[in-house]
């Protein structure tokens, strides 16, 4: 089962399962049914057996029932899911009666920390990638941006001008960079975050993309960069945003900075930029995430395994890991 809209995911989840000899019941979002109906069409015109390639869309109603039925069904051997914390720990319960193998790939909070060591443009340009690709909408997407106290003036101003070069429109077309977000839900949670930010006297808006036909029509979100100078007792600081809006820390020391990523109940994927190579190993170790980009913005491939610690998630996709999530060990001992 998935609740994800990328069709590199629905792939290799189910790329993984098929591989291991599973069959699948794919129940997408009922936002995004499309690609894994186009998918399972493209599986028929491969050549796959009838009931290897499933797909159950329903709608945003009948969801949680479907859920609980393929949760507790005695003849589904594992659940794999992608989507909310708060969604996966509820298949996690309804999975608990029958002692079913659940996967999850879950909420994201990423920090993006740059040392005062770092190739700027580097960063900025792994920046841009990791906050506002699919308009801010990924697990991964970097969240909080931590910044060395000395480089901190540097970027803010070179973030602030790219974030203002951003075009929002119909992501269909090619001059747009940033498109809707996924429904008019979606929107509002963002702009709920933020609204409950800066209501904080500490807050600073540093700029907000509203040059575009679009920025004040739901589900679009204006890209938006905010300075939450030393406070972390803001929504932002704590909440997974899935938006097309970062808030900026600045920070003095690396203990002070690990101690500020590792303050959130996700673990997801972090990214770190710093050309000390020691300092990079000492800080990708300490970082309680279970994936962390070094001098780079995106690390999803077919070969890296994918999966967080703590409450985002269980289990790995991709790689040799990915399809070790449909398997089950045996052990055959034969008295010689």
């Amino acid at each position: 089962s998935s609740g994800i809209n990328a069709e590199y995911g629905i792939t290799r989840k189910a790329g993984a399962a098929i591989a291991a000899g599973c069959s699948v019941i794919n129940a997408p979002s009922e936002d995004t049914p499309i690609v894994a109906l186009h998918l399972a069409k493209l599986g028929i015109e491969a050549g796959f057996p009838d009931g290897l390639l499933n797909v159950l869309p329903s709608s945003r109603e009948n969801k949680p029932a479907l859920g609980e039925i393929l949760c507790k069904h005695p003849d589904i051997a594992a659940m794999s899911f992608t989507g909310s914390t708060e969604v996966g720990k509820l298949l996690i319960r309804q999975c608990a009666d029958t002692v079913t193998r659940v996967h999850m790939e879950l909420g994201g909070n990423a920090p993006l920390i740059v040392f005062d060591s770092a190739d700027v443009d580097r960063a900025l340009n792994a920046t841009m990638m990791a906050k506002f690709k699919n308009a801010g909408q990924a697990c991964n997407a970097a969240n909080r941006l931590f910044v060395h106290s000395s480089i901190y003036s540097e970027f803010v101003e070179k973030l602030s001008q790219r974030i203002l070069a951003l075009r929002m429109g119909n992501g269909m077309e090619r001059k747009t960079d940033i498109g809707p977000l996924v429904n008019s839900k979606g929107s509002e949670k963002v702009r709920t975050i933020v609204k409950n930010t800066v209501d904080n006297a500490e807050i600073e808006l540093i700029v907000s993309n509203e040059n575009t036909d679009h920025s004040s029509e739901l589900p679009y979100y204006s890209p938006t960069l905010l300075s939450c100078n030393s406070n972390t007792n803001v929504s932002i600081f704590h909440e997974e945003i899935f938006g097309p809006v970062a808030a900026l820390y600045s920070f003095d020391t690396e203990d002070e900075v690990i101690h500020l990523a590792n303050s959130t109940r996700y673990g997801l994927q972090a990214y770190i930029f710093t050309r000390d190579l020691a300092q990079s190993w000492r800080v990708s170790e300490a970082l309680e995430y279970g994936m962390v980009a070094v001098n780079e913005g995106a690390i999803s491939s077919a070969c890296n395994p994918f999966g967080g610690w703590k409450e985002s998630g269980i289990g790995r996709e991709a790689g040799h890991f990915g399809i070790d999530e449909f398997t089950e060990n045996k052990l055959i001992c034969f008295g010689l």
